[in-house]
């Protein structure tokens, strides 16, 4: 085999990227805004919620009459949801798994998780869970038949959680990948989440919002943070 020439431009494979900078992504990460959004779509969570939002955006357009309750369960939804995510975060997705009565006790959902903190990179453990997406919309039929005279505004609150929730899977994706687009807000996001993953997971349980991390105080100053150690095991022996 001839000798590389000095000007051959060898690409690093994703595993000799990520040992020598574990904050950059895999050289095979989608570098622009094209491969970012094909990527995006090609993933199941991402289609099944653009589904239902088709889906509830013409139901709620046949129930008619929107108005000033529309736009206050949209603002009320907007101020919680940071809280409704770090709650998630902090208590569902890295539940740590315990005995009660002799019997261990775990659950799938954060199974994945803790998959998605040893392999960071890995997209497969990025999205929802396709089961998470069942049960929820499970709840949705569930509550418009209980709703009765108040299924307009359900209608409302469920599109526009939905809508919250495709942008939190849209930030969750980009801090995964190499693009991102250029703005400070999405900057930060990203910065952010990957010192949760990279520099100590105690810290920073927003994803694609950060006034719950402000509101609890678990959004520190990074350099004053040290390396927990346990960002990809999440300190539980397998």
């Amino acid at each position: 085999m001839p000798a590389q020439r000095a000007t051959d431009t060898v690409m690093p494979t994703a595993d000799e990227t990520v040992n020598h900078n574990p904050m950059r992504p895999p050289a095979d990460s989608p570098r622009t805004a094209g491969q970012a959004f094909s990527v995006f779509l090609r993933h199941p969570s991402p289609l099944i919620i653009l589904l239902a939002l088709a889906v509830l955006g013409v139901l709620r357009w046949q129930a008619g009459g929107l108005g000033w309750r529309d736009v206050a369960i949209a603002l009320g939804l907007l101020a919680l949801f940071p809280i409704n995510e770090w709650m998630i975060h902090v208590f569902i997705l890295h539940y740590r798994p315990r005995e009660i009565g002799g019997i261990k006790v775990d659950f799938y959902l954060p199974k994945t998780h803790r998959r998605h903190h040893a392999d960071p990179w890995n997209l497969a453990w990025v999205f929802v869970p396709r089961h998470v997406h069942v049960l929820i919309l499970g709840a949705v039929v569930l509550g418009y038949y209980l709703a009765g005279h108040w299924r307009a505004e359900w209608l409302s609150f469920c599109f526009v959680y939905l809508l919250l929730g495709l942008h939190y899977e849209w930030v969750h994706y980009l801090t995964h990948i190499t693009w991102c687009p250029p703005l400070a807000y999405y900057e930060r996001r990203v910065l952010e989440h990957r010192w949760h993953h990279f520099r100590n997971e105690n810290y920073w349980w927003g994803v694609s919002m950060g006034m719950g991390d402000r509101l609890f105080r678990t959004a520190p100053n990074a350099k004053d943070t040290a390396r927990s150690g346990t960002n990809r095991d999440l300190g539980l022996k397998r």
